[in-house]
């Protein structure tokens, strides 16, 4: 029988579907999801979260529903552009992932595509992972470091050049390189994260921000570049580096939650992006179409 918590400020699907975390999928309405030992199918009727096959602690847990949404929206509500993605994708959690599944997917995002990383993490788990039973059907747990194949069994799985870096991972987690990461300041712990081969500024900040907690990383990727140079630095080409270091602090502790707002917004919705000016953040002048006093629940 399903179970149920009561939610406020929380989007099932704009959390689960917004390029954070790659195992689960979607039939009539309900999401069926792995993560470490759980398989379970959860699915919202408006502020009522249901769920099966695992304890509520693990729900509250994994969502983030402990987290202080209209806190964090006051804190990254800086303009008015980001006032709008707030307002269009409100509900968006950041998700409290495994840190090896974690590494490991985005080790798996190098040069590739969210289909494609769902796909390849998804070879992963049959080649490779613990059969766990959910609903009726069978699912299976994305392989621990111990159980990964080795690199030539990863290239059968169609992973090219990721396949050596893959091993590299499973081989330095087996050894407790990602053990060493918890408790480490952000730089630290960045640093740590790209001994493993393959492992640059981008995929480091995804693994800090979605398995470590660390709210304030900004990863970069193709999406956040465009968008970031696009509205917040006049259409002028600059270095992922300085995109970080700004956005870091102009978003201050939850740059993480505007990075992935602002992902969500950028994937969904590029061409209204392109049709509007940028944004002067100096003088806080709104963007040509942006109301600058468009509600955004919980924000005064």
């Amino acid at each position: 029988m399903p179970q149920h918590l009561t939610v406020r400020d929380f989007d099932l699907g704009c959390t689960l579907e917004s390029g954070q975390f790659f195992r689960w999928d979607k039939a009539d309405g309900v999401y069926r999801v792995t993560r470490g030992e759980f398989t379970f199918r959860v699915w919202q009727e408006g502020e009522r979260l249901y769920y099966t096959d695992v304890p509520a602690a693990f729900i509250r847990y994994f969502f983030s529903l402990d987290h202080d949404l209209p806190a964090v929206a006051c804190s990254i509500d800086r303009d008015p552009f980001m006032r709008e993605v707030l307002r269009r994708y409100w509900g968006l959690r950041l998700l409290r992932q495994d840190p090896w599944e974690c590494t490991a997917a985005f080790v798996t995002s190098i040069a590739s595509n969210i289909p494609r990383i769902t796909r390849n993490v998804e070879d992963m788990a049959r080649a490779f992972g613990r059969e766990v039973p959910c609903g009726g059907q069978v699912a299976r747990q994305f392989p621990r470091p111990v159980q990964m194949g080795g690199e030539r069994e990863l290239r059968r799985l169609r992973l090219g050049f990721r396949a050596r870096y893959l091993h590299d991972a499973a081989r330095l987690a087996q050894a407790g390189l990602l053990d060493e990461i918890a408790g480490l300041p952000s730089h630290e712990a960045r640093e740590t994260l790209m001994v493993i081969p393959g492992v640059a500024e981008k995929v480091a900040d995804c693994v800090l921000l979605f398995a470590y907690g660390h709210l304030g990383a900004f990863p970069v990727d193709t999406w956040i570049r465009k968008a970031m140079i696009r509205i917040y630095f006049g259409g002028r080409p600059t270095t992922d580096l300085r995109i970080r270091r700004f956005a870091e602090q102009y978003f201050g502790r939850y740059a993480g939650y505007a990075q992935q707002y602002l992902y969500m917004y950028a994937r969904q919705n590029w061409e209204e992006i392109e049709g509007r000016g940028s944004f002067d953040r100096d003088s806080a002048t709104a963007m040509p179409g942006i109301n600058p006093r468009v509600a955004v629940p919980g924000v005064p």
